[in-house]
């Protein structure tokens, strides 16, 4: 998805908000993670902070989002070599 940055809305796959086997909860997940302009902290902790739930919860509505085709997560080195961050791709259309 492109930068929102600098508006107030984001696009939502119609795909996603019509699909009866993801959770109303991972609907409100992919809503977050697409409205999150590149390079804002995406962490686990931030996500969860923001939907005001425990990490455990976010990492597993993630994970559903994960198992029906429409986020990619992965591991990334942090600049300072040391620590990593998670990188998310968000799909308009599941991709299984």
């Amino acid at each position: 998805m492109s930068d929102n940055s600098d508006v107030e809305f984001c696009l939502v796959s119609k795909e996603l908000l019509e699909d009866r086997l993801v959770s109303a909860k991972a609907k409100a997940m992919y809503a977050l993670l697409c409205s999150c302009p590149e390079g804002s902290d995406r962490s686990i902790k931030n996500l969860a902070a923001k939907l005001d739930m425990r990490r455990e919860t976010a990492s597993r509505l993630i994970s559903e989002l994960e198992d029906y085709g429409y986020v990619e997560r992965t591991r990334i080195r942090a600049p300072d070599g040391k620590h990593f961050v998670t990188d998310f791709r968000v799909y308009p259309r599941s991709t299984i």
